[in-house]
């Protein structure tokens, strides 16, 4: 069984609340946007707490490591599965996980015509904990597995189904885009560096004027593989961070306000003057208030990202593959070292089971052939929607490693047709 777009990208009237459509015009032909807004909800609690006040102007007030409001990290969204029967026309295959990849899933699943596709935008974590459950068909995390994780789930494959640049965004009225190394997004996200006006940072925009503001640093609160990403590259760039804090979806964080979701993070720093945060490029792009910095990268050049650096990236790191079923914890494309290449790239997953019948009893073959379906449509037809949202489409040899995993998937003893 095989799906096919047959639908446009949809109208602004057929988004979800969350999405709202940013269109380009090139050669006469328009193409449409998936853009991620604010939960309305989220930031109407957080003026409520007095969150979104600007920054008092006077260094003695900014607060120090530790300081900040407590955030209690979001717990997890367990995804409940809502297979069709056997007997029904048109399978349902349901997902669940990252927040980054979600305008690029949501785009899969409006246009996927051979399945009905639910996707569940719960974070990465979750969606970990989703598949592992076995509460979803499929997985999505920008954090590939951890050993404890693939103990948890046996029998679970991974396949890479895009990458993407996870940026710096901030708020300061009238200031332009500045550039930034690992050495200082570490120390601000350290609570070492606490005004705006810091000489490291000014050192490195010295045309820049920056204001004699507190920083306010945001980041997520809950399971993030965006985060993953982010606290990756920091280990890399401060030992510091590496030996304190360390990288996962998840940290000890030791500044900072906590908000759920690229969504979340984005919206907020949107609304608050004089923040900073970490989203991937779409929500960069299409979050009304921010600014996207430019990171530094082991060429010494400052780039700001894009599809075709963030491509260059992934090509110039040239990533040894693990089979489907292999540990992928430590695949990396995190400082390529192309001049060009934007160095917080990463790839993005899915995760499925390899014995369908083994991990779902009540899996018909149908079932099966829908979700392998699908999976083929993804990382083929589905990669000409990547570069339209800011993702990076695969390359031939990913999709071919991808395509020889999903043929190792199995019903009752044999390959899904």
């Amino acid at each position: 069984m095989s799906g096919q777009a047959t639908e446009p990208i949809p109208t602004t009237e057929q988004l979800p609340t969350e999405i709202t459509r940013r269109k380009r015009s090139r050669a006469g032909l328009y193409t449409a946007v998936a853009v991620i807004v604010i939960a309305a909800v989220a930031l109407g609690a957080a003026w409520g707490a007095g969150w979104l006040k600007p920054a008092s102007t006077a260094a003695s007030n900014c607060a120090g490591p530790g300081a900040g409001p407590s955030v209690v990290a979001t717990p997890a969204v367990t995804a409940t599965a809502n297979r069709l029967s056997p007997s029904t026309t048109t399978p349902t295959i349901l997902g669940a996980g990252s927040s980054l990849v979600y305008p690029l899933m949501y785009q899969w699943e409006s246009v996927y015509s051979a399945a009905t596709v639910n996707y569940l935008s719960v974070g990465s974590s979750a969606g970990i904990t989703d598949i592992t459950q076995k509460s979803v068909d499929f997985g999505a995390s920008d954090a590939p597995l951890n050993g404890a994780q693939r103990g948890a789930a046996p029998g679970v494959l991974t396949i890479p189904e895009s990458a993407g640049a996870v940026v710096p965004i901030y708020n300061l009225p009238g200031v332009g885009v500045l550039k930034f190394n690992g050495t200082v997004l570490a120390e601000i996200y350290l609570g070492k560096l606490t005004n705006w006006n810091n000489t490291p940072l000014q050192t490195l925009n010295p045309a820049a004027s920056l204001p004699n503001a507190c920083i306010q640093v945001v980041h997520r609160s809950d399971g993030s593989g965006t985060t993953f990403i982010w606290t990756s590259y920091l280990s890399l760039e401060n030992k510091t961070w590496s030996t304190q804090v360390g990288k996962g979806t998840t940290v000890n964080w030791p500044v900072g306000t906590g908000q759920a979701k690229n969504a979340g993070v984005a919206g907020y720093v949107g609304k608050t003057p004089d923040s900073i945060g970490y989203v991937d490029l779409n929500y960069a792009l299409n979050t009304g208030g921010v600014t996207m910095g430019a990171v530094k990268n082991p060429a010494g050049n400052y780039i700001s990202a894009t599809v075709a650096n963030s491509a260059s990236a992934l090509t110039d790191a040239n990533p040894t593959l693990p089979s489907g079923g292999g540990d992928w914890y430590n695949v990396s494309l995190l400082n390529a070292p192309g001049a060009n290449d934007y160095p917080i790239t990463s790839l993005t997953y899915m995760f499925v089971y390899q014995n369908l019948s083994k991990a779902y009893p009540s899996y018909t073959l149908t079932n099966a052939e829908a979700l392998v379906a699908f999976l083929n449509w993804t990382v083929t037809t589905g990669q000409s929607y990547s570069a339209l949202l800011y993702y990076v489409p695969l390359p031939a040899y990913i999709v071919t490693a991808d395509q020889t995993t999903i043929a190792s998937m199995t019903f009752n003893g044999s390959p899904v047709p």
